[in-house]
């Protein structure tokens, strides 16, 4: 299984080459295009959600907790004494960050439904909901963003199956095959919870051309979801070549010089 490092390594450079790729097909403007590497840096470290005592959990639950205590305490400013804000704010991070914490790491396990394409979807789509519907992103900007946080999350899963191949003693490890599953084998009860959450996530995802996702429509924008992420894919695997092909040419006219 890779480590943190080696997701992060990895998320960096498929992000950077997806947003150039996107920012190359005229999907992304210039100023917009750190912000969409973010998410797909953030998405290469998601999966480990379910590691308790992994750093992009604890680093999840830190900011939760203090995006909660704000949410929840600056409509109070002014209705609350200092003090009593600042024991409430202290309050609410701590319950988030320790409470929730602990219950969270109760209810999952490591390799479970969030190594799985399911997870996947439920992950992008709550970053569609989430750019849409908290940081105001029209509808494409949105998908866009969950676009990112799919490529991202899609490398993390890739890098785990790929160091559970021991290429050096031709063997495959037991942990092959449990990241990229379409759900999770040994809980069923957490699958159809995901898959339930990927349903609701859909109803309220944007549609591309008016807004609101029609309920007669879930699998138009899912698809859509899909279909861009091919389409980057393509661009990033476009674009790598000739980065290669590139470097091949460089290399070879400095041995022709010498």
């Amino acid at each position: 299984m890779a480590n943190f490092q080696t997701h992060l390594n990895g998320g960096i450079f498929v992000s950077g080459a997806a947003v150039l790729a996107l920012h190359g097909a005229g999907l992304v403007e210039p100023g917009a295009t750190l912000g969409y590497f973010v998410f797909g840096v953030a998405g290469s470290l998601l999966p480990d959600l379910d590691a308790d005592a992994s750093k992009p959990v604890r680093a999840f639950f830190n900011v939760l907790g203090v995006t909660t205590a704000f949410i929840i305490t600056l409509p109070l400013v002014g209705r609350l004494l200092a003090l009593e804000l600042a024991l409430l704010w202290g309050g609410v991070y701590l319950l988030v960050r320790y409470l929730v914490f602990e219950v969270f790491t109760r209810l999952t396990t490591h390799r479970g439904i969030w190594h799985s394409w399911l997870g996947l979807a439920a992950t992008a789509l709550m970053a569609v909901n989430l750019a849409h519907w908290g940081l105001g992103q029209d509808a494409t900007s949105a998908w866009l963003s969950g676009l990112m946080v799919a490529i991202g999350y899609l490398t993390h899963l890739c890098l785990d199956e790929l160091f559970s191949v021991d290429l050096l003693n031709s063997r495959v490890k037991r942990s092959f095959g449990t990241a990229l599953k379409p759900f999770s084998w040994s809980d069923p009860r957490s699958s159809v919870g995901m898959g339930v959450l990927v349903l609701v996530l859909i109803w309220f995802a944007p549609n591309l051309d008016s807004g609101r996702l029609p309920s007669l429509l879930p699998v138009q924008s899912l698809a859509t979801l899909l279909e861009m992420m091919q389409t980057a894919i393509d661009a990033v695997t476009s674009w790598t070549a000739q980065s290669f092909r590139t470097m091949e040419d460089f290399l070879n006219q400095g041995l022709t010089r010498l």
